[in-house]
């Protein structure tokens, strides 16, 4: 049986959302092959309008890369610098950003604190503001 303990049941963090800023560039590459596409096709300009073409994909694929993959890392290291601010050493995460009705659903982590393996959970509180949560093991 599982008992949420008391000592930092209270403790509240903030965890700053990703921001998309980086995806301009891959966007800028997109519209710049939106751009020779059509030049190339007003002039009849077969290399131009395919050279566009591979420009306009090769950016949609890294937008859609990029949101998949830097979300999840910049999430993940936020999570962590939060853990590490109030006194934990080497959190690992195990939970995923789902969504539970219209809430994310907790996060489970693990870390060190004073020489001791912790487990707990990160609950949404909105916002950017999330709840610490250790859980511990009941003997009986």
């Amino acid at each position: 049986m599982l008992l949420l303990t008391s000592a930092i049941a209270d403790e509240v963090v903030r965890i700053e959302p990703w921001s998309p800023w980086p995806l301009i560039f891959p966007a800028i590459l997109a519209v710049i092959g939106i751009l020779a596409s059509a030049v190339g096709t007003r002039f009849h300009s077969k290399t131009m309008r395919e050279t566009g073409y591979v420009a306009f994909l090769l950016g949609a694929l890294a937008v859609v890369a990029m949101t998949w993959s830097l979300s999840g890392i910049w999430d993940s290291r936020q999570r962590a610098d939060a853990l590490i601010s109030i006194g934990y050493e080497t959190p690992t995460f195990s939970g995923s950003l789902n969504l539970a009705g219209n809430r994310l659903a907790p996060i489970a982590w693990q870390a060190v604190r004073d020489g001791e393996r912790v487990r707990g959970v990160l609950r949404p509180l909105g916002d950017d503001r999330w709840e610490v949560a250790e859980i511990e093991e009941d003997e009986d």
